[in-house]
């Protein structure tokens, strides 16, 4: 049949082996870049194809609502539709909605979209600390008992257990769950309805699972519960990847998955096709100091020709770093790249915003990723990524940039036991295998000029020192004379004319040292304002706007400068300026209404 030669024609001999596979228990493990994805989706279609599956009783699952979708899509490319392809709280809500008017009756709660304020509004009539990070480890706790299906009486520290329970009585009070919930309530409805499970199983009858590495133990629990005798599933995964343990993900069921399953077929896919082979070869050395695991391929296969070389830079600051980072996309960009092509990868958040500062400074556009693994937009977006690690499982770019790769980062510096500096190896692994074309490496010798306060991450230390260049001049990443000759005559500080070096130093157009003429408590007021409204987006408080340009927006507006002129200042641009300049003057305003620098603002 043409449409099976199509299904097995483009695959090579292990992932046929795989799409051949149609029943029984099957174990995939499947390296960085080895096609998983179209060796699973073409394993479905097969099975469609030779009529042994039936499309609408296939269930294929994984974690995020992109790799969903795009399963969708190539298996829609095969001519496969009315396969059900779900994230696993979309599959857990679509039948906890179908089980609720028999199963519990009334009306389904409402699934939170914001546990953040959520938390905030349940902590505010108690003496707990209501501080972010506060809050987030709150979340973090409350999180990994519903996950492990903890009450809160298995909670020993009393706070953690206050907030949770705060939790509960505020969601319980306004009839709301959030993605936990939905998981817990649907393994109740269906450990306790013999008959609805039943219904499941019957509906789904081929069951096929991603990204096998990081289900929780509550994910588990529900695949088991949709499985019952049956022995039809198919999961894949990669123990080298497995990066969200403090979510409680665990690789332990993929790594038992032979041992549950003994008759189980069992697959390695090792043939990497994303990445040239000098990354490869990076990617190798860092898989050569992980443990060994029967629940990973071993080293990757490089498929494609030789590029170029790896390189790991250091340089003398974090803001030196940031400077050649925005300058080198500036030159791929002038080079013919894509912005769609180029991404810049960090450990935490904050660590992206002397790079976005910097790519403001050279009139670059970017998209600036917030939260973790749900939240990455399509990058379909023609901008510059830059994101966390976290938050780029399963995508891949020509061009990567890893930023502050020195240890107190990667690893990071909360990660003590032998496990956590363990996950933060597969991170970086994962980091560098998001390559495809070419991969640097950098970090920070300080966080200030003429500091030595940092070493590499001893990740790097581990592997050939040949890789290493000398640290570069935060001066020379000029491309052009013209370039030069701007940066001469317009990066220089307005109060004492030196040369300014930094993305924040160009922001506030002038340098460190140079204190600003505006009084402390308007800055100050304006952090609050920004902290509110953060909040009331649900954004990190440096989306709102980064330290430096709040600051120089605060320096324009006790100056009374119009919106026109705060339109340019790096970061804030005519949408931000339309939305917060009347809130932000009237706010500083209030600081000291006598003041006559303020006056223009409050009329």
């Amino acid at each position: 049949m043409p449409g099976q030669r199509q299904t097995l024609d483009s695959l090579d001999d292990a992932q046929r082996a795989v799409v051949e596979a149609l029943e029984g228990p099957v174990v995939i493990y499947a390296g960085a870049g080895s096609g998983k994805t179209r060796a699973i989706t073409h394993r479905i279609a097969h099975g469609c194809n030779t009529k042994i599956y039936d499309p609408q009783k296939v269930l294929a699952v994984t974690f995020t609502t992109r790799a969903a979708d795009e399963m969708s899509l190539r298996l829609s490319a095969l001519g496969i539709r009315n396969v059900a392809t779900r994230t696993f709280h979309s599959a857990a809500l679509r039948q906890l909605k179908y089980f609720w008017p028999k199963a519990i009756g009334g009306e389904i709660p409402k699934v939170i979209d914001n546990k953040f304020k959520v938390l905030s509004a349940a902590l505010e009539k108690t003496s707990l600390a209501t501080s972010k990070n506060s809050i987030r480890e709150y979340l973090s706790v409350i999180e990994s008992a519903k996950t492990n299906r903890l009450d809160t009486d298995s909670i020993t520290n009393p706070d953690h257990a206050s907030a949770y329970q705060a939790y509960i009585d505020f969601t319980d009070k306004n009839n709301l769950i959030d993605f936990e919930d939905v998981l817990l309530l649907l393994v109740a409805v269906l450990e306790d309805g013999e008959d609805f499970a039943d219904e499941v199983h019957q509906n789904y009858q081929w069951l096929t699972v991603d990204e096998y590495q990081d289900v929780n133990p509550l994910q588990q629990r529900l695949l088991e519960l949709w499985l019952g005798e049956n022995r039809n599933i198919c999961v894949v995964g990669d123990s080298a990847q497995t990066i969200y343990t403090f979510a409680g993900a665990s690789s332990k069921p993929l790594e038992d998955f032979a041992k549950k399953f003994d008759d189980a077929n069992v697959f390695r896919l090792n043939r990497n096709y994303r990445s040239k082979p000098e990354i490869i070869d990076y990617a190798n050395k860092l898989l050569a100091q992980m443990p060994a695991s029967n629940a990973s391929v071993g080293s990757l296969m490089a498929t494609k020709p030789a590029g170029a070389k790896v390189e790991v830079l250091p340089f003398v600051s974090d803001s030196a770093e940031a400077d050649w980072i925005a300058q080198s996309i500036v030159d791929l960009l002038q080079s013919g790249q894509k912005e769609t092509d180029i991404v810049v990868l960090a450990r935490i958040n904050s660590q992206l915003e002397l790079i976005a500062a910097a790519l403001e400074e050279r009139g670059v556009d970017y998209w600036l990723q917030t939260g973790e693994r749900y939240n990455l937009k399509s990058r379909l977006e023609p901008k510059i990524t830059l994101a966390t690690i976290h938050a780029t499982k399963g995508l891949e770019w020509e061009n990567v940039f890893i930023v502050g790769a020195s240890d107190g980062y990667l690893p990071y510096v909360q990660a003590d036991s032998d496990e956590e500096i363990a996950e933060e190896l597969r991170l970086f692994y994962v980091a560098v295998t998001r390559a495809k074309e070419r991969l640097f490496i950098t970090w920070a010798q300080s966080r200030e000029n003429g500091g030595r306060d940092r070493i590499k991450s001893r990740f790097i230390t581990r592997i050939d020192s040949e890789l290493s260049k000398t640290a570069n001049d935060e001066t020379v990443f000029a491309p052009s004379k013209e370039r030069q000759n701007y940066r001469k005559e317009l990066m220089r500080c307005s109060i004492c004319d030196k040369a300014l070096v930094s993305g924040t130093e160009i922001i506030l157009q002038r340098c460190k040292s140079c204190p600003s003429s505006t009084p402390s408590e308007y800055l100050e007021a304006a952090i609050v304002w920004r902290t509110t409204q953060a909040l009331m987006e649900a954004i990190p408080e440096f989306l709102v706007l980064s330290n430096a340009t709040l600051e120089a927006f605060v320096d324009a507006l006790y100056e009374a400068k119009t919106e026109e002129d705060c339109i340019l200042i790096p970061g804030l641009g005519v949408e931000k300026c339309a939305r917060y300049f009347d809130d932000l003057a009237t706010v500083l305003a209030a600081v000291k209404p006598s003041d006559p620098k303020l006056i223009d603002l409050k009329s």
